[in-house]
């Protein structure tokens, strides 16, 4: 007699309001991701009175307790989106079953499909970008920049902005004295900071171009 009510009870509650299911899991915002950022998206949204902030059950079949919550962050038409609040370790997968309050008391049945939900792949990383380059001469055993030289290091800040990485790239050869070198480094250091730049790092690997001076190459990455 107390099953024949309880499910009659049950049958009253699943002809007001039918179990939700999960449609899909998306992950949203940029990588890496985390098992908050999944969004689940459910089908029903309006047509069933849903609202923003209202919390619905997860259950499982075989599994006597809810799993956890699944909290309406967006809701349309005929389908809603969900974040999911966890109750333990347990993660929603395609099968179960999600109520409202109203449902909250439904039995436990049979094991349910429980195939994992596919989930989008993270986006391969993409290569940086090359640098843009500013190309500037020495005087042979000099380590002053020259007025023109110091005009265009205003022009490169100006169009590329102060932000981004910068570096000064001032090339060892047999011909250039290490101190020589260094000097030439600091003048292009100090020039980029008066003009607003704040980090610059020094490169000194080995690097021709054509020429009677001595190169130097001011870099900036976005």
């Amino acid at each position: 007699m107390r099953f024949l009510l309880f499910s009659l009870g049950f049958a009253g509650a699943l002809g007001a309001q039918a179990p939700l299911h999960i449609l899909a899991v998306e992950r949203k915002g940029p990588p890496p991701y985390e098992a908050s950022d999944r969004v689940y998206r459910l089908d029903g949204g309006q047509n069933i009175g849903l609202r923003v902030g209202e919390r619905l059950l997860v259950k499982r079949g075989g599994v006597a307790q809810a799993i956890g919550h699944f909290r309406v962050i967006e809701v349309r038409g005929d389908q809603c989106e969900t974040r999911f609040e966890p109750l333990g370790s347990i993660h929603p997968m395609k099968g179960d079953l999600v109520l409202r309050e109203e449902l909250k008391l439904m039995p436990v049945a049979g094991a349910l499909d429980a195939d994992p939900l596919p989930t989008i792949p993270q986006p391969a990383a993409l290569p940086e970008a090359p640098p843009r380059e500013g190309l500037l001469f020495f005087l042979p055993q000099q380590s002053d920049l020259s007025p023109a030289g110091l005009k265009k290091l205003e022009a490169w800040v100006w169009d590329w902005g102060v932000e981004g990485r910068w570096a000064v790239q001032v090339p060892s050869a047999k011909a250039l004295p290490a101190a020589l070198q260094k000097r030439r480094a600091e003048a292009l250091l100090a020039a980029l900071r008066s003009l607003g730049v704040a980090q610059v790092r020094v490169e000194t690997e080995p690097r021709t171009t054509e020429g009677k001076y001595d190169p130097a190459w001011i870099r900036h990455w976005e």
